[in-house]
This record gives C-alpha cells, structure tokens and sequence, in this order.
C-alpha cells in the first residue's frame, strides 16, 4: 500500500511541477496575416502601424515579417511576440482591449486581408 501511495504522489508531485513550469515558460505569440489580392505592403505598413500604437501603451512591439518571393499557402506578413509567461501575455491582451485604443487598428487591418490565424508556442 506504501508503494501505491508513494506511486501516486510522484506521479502528482511531477504533473504538478511540469503545469507549473509550463503556466512560467515564456511563449512565443505568431499572428499571420494574409493580404487580400495587392495589399500586401499595405498589410505590412498596418501591421508596423500596430506596433508603433502597442509601444505608446508600453506594451511589447514585437517583430513584423514580411513574406519573400511566391507565397504558396503560406502567410504574407507575420507578427511575432515572446512573453516571459502565460500569464504576461494575458495581462498584455487585458491593457491592449481596456485602451481601446487597438480596436481601430484591428478594424482596418479587417479591410485588409482575407485570413488570419494565429499561433502560441512554448519557448525552449
């Protein structure tokens, strides 16, 4: 019976300890943006739009990536992000929706392509 016990608590002490590092690994945010047919740069120029609006609110700017040569299925622009946490990159969405200042650039950006799609990634 001792070793069942014993079992168990391992088995929850490790579980536990990989939901904690994981709830304190920094993550990596991608949202990807596909222009609707010659829009390209202006998709680009939002997006660098965007970060210049989250910089005036003391948020992380992140990095813009324009896509080079035919494009395939893949994205045309990308706008990439690293949080320290979880919980750091829900504390930034939380500013970013009170300000209210975001929501024009969402909205134009909308104008703008024809897809997006987004992407959370665990940080090795």
């Amino acid at each position: 019976m001792k070793i069942i016990v014993t079992l168990i608590l391992l088995v929850f002490f490790f579980g536990y300890s990989n939901i904690e590092a994981q709830e304190n690994q920094s993550i990596i945010v991608q949202n990807y943006y596909w222009a609707k047919e010659g829009k390209i740069d202006e998709v680009y120029a939002q997006r660098l739009y965007a970060s210049q609006v989250r910089d005036s609110l003391g948020l992380a700017v992140g990095r813009v990536l324009k896509r080079i040569g035919p494009n395939g299925e893949l994205s045309h622009v990308i706008w990439e992000c690293e949080y320290s946490s979880e919980a750091a990159r829900k504390e930034d969405v939380r500013k970013l929706t009170e300000s209210g200042a975001f929501e024009k650039v969402t909205k134009k950006m909308g104008t703008l392509i024809d897809k997006f799609a987004r992407g959370v990634y665990f940080l090795n």
